[in-house]
């Protein structure tokens, strides 16, 4: 288990908020975010608290994508969308700082310093 590699996993779904923001395949994105979600909590330290900002997370991602409504140039409706996405970015940085919180000297200095300099 690697907290770095937990963090590398949830990082890569930030990509998947800047798609959501575009409104396209809302449905499908919320899954990959449900799947990362579960690859971070194989590969990390899980506490209950991580639980239950995952938890969280997943559930406003899930109402951005049930929720969100084509803006037609119209900004009550762009603010609303946005004002959604920006509680799913919340929490994933919620759920970020709590995995840094478990990293240790060895992940924070990198391979080198366990002595891993890649192959020979």
């Amino acid at each position: 288990m690697s907290a770095r590699a937990a963090l590398e996993i949830l990082d890569s779904t930030f990509d998947l908020f800047k798609q959501m923001g575009s409104g396209i395949a809302l449905d499908l994105q919320w899954l990959e975010i449900a799947r990362r979600l579960q690859m971070v909590r194989d590969e990390a330290h899980w506490t209950a608290d991580a639980a239950f900002v995952a938890t969280k997370l997943k559930a406003h991602a899930a109402y951005y994508a049930m929720n969100y409504q084509p803006d037609r140039d119209s900004e009550r409706v762009r603010t609303a969308n946005a004002a959604m996405l920006d509680k799913v970015v919340e929490h994933y940085s919620v759920l970020r700082a709590h995995l840094e919180q478990h990293l240790t000297a060895a992940d924070l200095a990198g391979p080198e310093a366990a002595g891993d300099t890649g192959p020979d």
